[in-house]
């Protein structure tokens, strides 16, 4: 059929006519078409405006489909469309208001200033938790409205968050105990808000926003003071100083790492701390006003890699302390042990009068005339002095901080004052700090494919007196602490940081909540630098109870924050302010239209997936959400095909996958050690259970995934002479099917090569891509050819990372008397490159096929790829759990021009992967790839430089 730049989709057969979906009108929407097989004619049958004619099905005479919720006839004879009126009576139970638990959708936390509750955000509402006794209030209630990123203000009387009551972001201020009026902060609108700081005055907070501005507001004045703007970042970490007249922040420099600023609310003046030159965040102020701390990666031990001679640095930050006084002492003065002595001081020490010489005898005192006053008593620990000390500590309001003693900054040379923390450089996260105690946590370093094994997140503590470091809490990964210093929150994954996920996948699941004491032994060590690796808690102590974290749920009020918190999402952050030309409040107006008739969170994704999909943009996606909970049953897979044979009643087993045993992602039953099965065998019974044609083999499997299954087999189709077989079933086979796709593709580029072309697939650009390409690429570098496949690629961001490799250029050799020469630089590729795509090859898959040609590393053959490339930075979360994608990079060229999305990369070489050719076990792709590069073998060899001859006696030239 005739096809060009627009979809044809829904093809329906009846009779001599071929009836599709298609949008190649002037309309732009999906209309209904035919196509005559006798004529070759395409007729347009509808002339939708507004909606898409959706889900078309053909019957014996008629066409149904959507179009704008409705549900219409085409008659296939009058070649008319014909709404259909129907009621569809029900009791929208999914619409019906009800209580829910929350505690699974906490998105934010705080503590109270003496840490005797915590505050949470959880599905839009704001609720405070009792650390052991009362109950648990929620400050807001407010279904249909969403409050994010809760702060208690350090005179315990207010929270302060976000919300979107008015329809855009505001900050909002409550009373704490829930009995007095909310008070609105801030009226400017139109921006998503990121969480508010209180300064320790209670009158201020500091907040940035959706453009990268930074501000702080008074909560009386309620005028937002503007402070600064990030050029190439969001602003993220921003705190108060104690006397709350200074903010500082981190901002990211043009090298893209972050310096640190001193902002002065006073002067309306900010100052650079740090340099550019290494990457600074996390600023927080000493609370006793000495020091500024903050996080940065100033640590160089490069690790290589044991596939190739790559390097990374993942354990390379610290915390840092800078004085803001200039003639503060260092917090980690130079420590010297020295004798005490009663004696006079050394003659060397004592100063002569003039030009006169030491005598080298203690200088003479003159005789008192009057009796000398006794000598001073050392003071006992019950001093007066030590007493006033224990009465001031004793008087400190719980959830106050001591006062503030000569507190100033200055910032002449104060670049010059930074002195690292002894503490291992590691992934250091979440810095804060008490009178004379620093926290942190330190995150586990994450591969691709998740965290290194024996590495979990671990809260620290270090003491600055006692130079020690200690491990408050392991397996915590988020905390806050309380204003006075003396409580933390914690919170750690329920599942526990060192589970491996199963075979089965899932996430480590919801976390859990603490409250525990902020302090560290006392009087121990030595007052030199150490570390106290040992936990001081475990997980689980302190811990809060949420089993009546709980609020009423209005499903309607709810999937209409949630339209709208998506429409602002896009109006937002979408990479260009004119919508790819589309008028974004009219689209908004029309898909508001459907909310009424929603009645289920499934029906809500289908309105946000086709309103946001007017956008006609790549990475548009829309999922998740409070649907009901379903309890599935796994089945569990032998990764095997069978084949009933019908002269027996019986099933063969016609083919077995083969895996990598070693690897438990790739793990394939029947293959495993002592498992005697093999193709063609029959599969008489599952623990005992008969199986015949024509039952479902798969019946047999329920609820076995990982379970120990007994299987009898035979290589004949009757009981006698069988034996059984012990396995365990896998929750899936995609990764045996793949596995053996990808090694059919290599063993058919060996043969068809004689073993001279290597071939490697990668499915996606992201963990498991690079993973394949580590796997696959190295083993066959000394091939000379290579195809690379990236049909059916996921996309990812890995794809610069694997061209580094394929741009090496051979420069040289290296060779040893007793060895083969190598290349230089080592891991070269020295020879004719192919890349195969198709439609499916999908946005790090686009770019991967476009910079093959751009690098001119060989020709690129099959289809032209799906066309999007306007990236995201991750799934944004809705108030219920669900998320979308908001594309905010583009890509474009050296000429300034748009490149890739909605049009894609068209290969030099465009052959289709017809069905008919694929069933009959041919792939045409992949054979005119190893034409091409066997053409280029033979064409232009290229051998590696062989060694030259031995040296004579008495060598000329660079020999010698």
């Amino acid at each position: 059929m005739p096809h060009e730049d627009w979809t044809d989709t829904f093809p329906m057969w009846h009779g001599d006519i071929i009836y599709f979906d298609s949008d190649r009108g002037p309309e732009h929407r999906l209309n209904l078409y035919s196509y005559s097989l006798n004529t070759r004619e395409i007729k347009q049958l509808t002339h939708f405006t507004e909606f898409d004619v959706n889900w078309p099905s053909l019957g014996p005479d008629e066409i149904v489909f959507e179009n704008g919720g409705f549900l219409y006839l085409f008659d296939l004879n009058t070649q008319q469309a014909r709404k259909l009126t129907i009621y569809l009576p029900g009791d929208r139970e999914q619409a019906r208001p009800h209580w829910a638990n929350v505690s699974k959708l906490i998105s934010a936390f705080d503590i109270s200033p003496d840490g005797k509750r915590a505050v949470f955000t959880a599905r839009g509402d704001v609720f405070t938790v009792p650390a052991k006794e009362g109950s648990i209030r929620n400050l807001t209630r407010t279904p249909g409205i969403r409050e994010k990123y809760a702060a208690w203000s350090p005179d315990g009387r207010w929270v302060a968050y976000i919300s979107d009551r008015t329809g855009e972001d505001e900050l909002y201020m409550t009373p704490q105990d829930g009995l007095g009026q909310e008070v609105r902060i801030t009226s400017d609108g139109k921006m998503f808000r990121l969480p508010p700081v209180w300064a320790p005055d209670s009158q201020k907070l500091v907040f940035a926003d959706k453009e990268a501005r930074l501000f702080y507001v008074d909560v009386q004045e309620k005028k937002p003071v503007f402070i600064d703007k990030g050029l190439y970042d969001d602003i993220n970490d921003y705190g108060w100083s104690p006397d709350s007249h200074w903010v500082t922040y981190a901002k990211t420099s043009e090298n893209r790492n972050h310096v640190i600023y001193l902002y002065s609310a006073d002067d309306r003046k900010s100052t650079p701390v740090t340099t550019s030159a290494s990457d600074s965040t996390a600023p927080y102020f000493d609370p006793e006003g000495k020091y500024l701390y903050f996080l940065s990666n100033r640590d160089f031990n490069e690790v290589l890699g044991v596939y190739d001679m790559e390097f990374a640095n993942p354990k390379a930050g610290r915390v840092y302390i800078v004085t803001l006084r200039a003639d503060e002492p260092s917090p980690l003065p130079v420590l010297s042990d020295e004798v005490t002595s009663a004696q006079a001081p050394d003659v060397l020490l004592t100063p002569t009068p003039g030009n006169q010489k030491p005598t080298g005898q203690p200088p003479q005192t003159p005789r008192p005339k009057t009796k000398p006053p006794a000598a001073p008593q050392p003071q006992t620990e019950t001093s007066e002095a030590k007493t006033k000390a224990e009465i001031a500590a004793a008087e400190q309001k719980p959830g106050t901080r001591p006062p503030l003693k000569n507190f100033r900054v200055d910032l002449e040379g104060i670049q010059n004052r930074i002195v690292a923390l002894p503490i291992p450089p590691g992934n250091v996260q979440n810095l804060t700090a008490a009178k004379g105690l620093v926290f942190y946590v330190v995150s586990p370093i994450q591969g691709l494919s998740g965290a290194l094994p024996g590495e979990q997140p671990a809260l620290h503590g270090f003491d600055l007196k006692e130079r020690k470091d200690h491990v408050l809490l392991e397996g915590a990964d988020q905390y806050a602490l309380s204003f006075d210093g003396k409580k933390i929150l914690y919170a750690a994954p329920k599942s526990g940081p060192q589970e491996a996920p199963s075979e089965e996948g899932g996430d480590g699941g919801p976390h859990m909540y603490g409250i525990i004491d902020a302090k560290v032994p006392s009087g121990e060590g030595d007052g030199h630098t150490g570390a106290d690796t040992k936990s001081l808690g475990k997980v689980g102590d302190g811990a809060l109870k949420l089993d009546n974290l709980s609020m009423q749920v209005d499903p309607p009020a709810e999937w209409k924050q949630i339209f709208n918190a998506v429409w602002r999402q896009e109006r937002d952050y979408f990479f260009e302010p004119s919508m790819n030309g589309v008028n974004w409040e009219q689209q908004r107006d029309k898909y508001a239209q459907l909310l009424p008739y929603v009645a289920d969170r499934l029906s809500l994704t289908y309105v946000l997936g086709e309103m946001i999909g007017e956008l006609s943009n790549s990475h548009t996606y829309v999922g998740g959400g409070d649907y009901p909970e379903i309890d599935g049953v796994n089945v569990g897979l032998l990764g095997a095909d069978f084949a009933p044979d019908t002269s027996s009643g019986m099933y063969r087993i016609a083919k077995i996958y083969p895996g990598e045993n070693w690897n438990r992602n790739l793990r394939s039953p029947l293959t495993e050690p002592g498992v005697l099965v093999k193709e063609g065998d029959y599969l008489l019974a599952v623990n005992g259970r008969q199986l015949r044609v024509p039952q479902n083999p798969d019946e047999l499997f329920i609820n076995t995934v990982n379970q120990a299954v007994t299987l009898t087999v035979n290589s004949k189709p009757t009981v006698e002479g069988s034996h059984n077989v012990v396995v365990r079933p896998i929750p899936n086979e995609i990764g045996l099917h793949e596995l053996n796709w990808i090694e059919t593709n290599r063993r058919k580029v060996e043969q068809a090569s004689g073993g001279r072309i290597g071939y490697v697939y990668l499915p996606d650009m992201s963990a498991a891509g690079l993973n394949a390409f580590v796997k696959q690429y190295f083993p066959q570098i000394r091939k000379e050819g290579m195809i690379f496949d990236v049909r059916y690629n996921g996309g990812g961001f890995v794809d610069q990372i694997i061209f580094e490799r394929l741009r090496r250029v051979l420069a040289g050799m290296d060779s040893a008397r007793n060895w083969q020469a190598d290349t230089i630089p080592p891991n070269v590729f020295y020879g004719h490159m192919a890349c195969i795509t198709n439609h499916y090859a999908a946005s790090d898959g686009d770019f991967f096929s476009y910079y093959f040609k751009a690098y001119k590393l060989g020709p690129l053959i099959g289809e032209r790829t799906w066309g999007g490339v306007r990236g995201i930075r991750g799934e944004i979360d809705l108030i219920d759990g669900g998320y979308i994608t908001r594309p905010e990079f583009s890509l474009y060229g050296l000429d300034s021009k748009w490149l890739i999305e909605n049009r894609g990369v068209e290969p030099d070489i465009v052959i289709d992967n017809r069905p008919d050719l694929v069933m009959a076990g041919h792939d045409p792709q992949l054979e005119k790839a190893i034409e091409v590069v066997m053409q280029e073998i033979n064409a232009h060899p290229m051998k590696l430089p062989p060694r030259p001859p031995d040296l004579p006696a008495y060598p000329t030239g660079p020999g010698l």
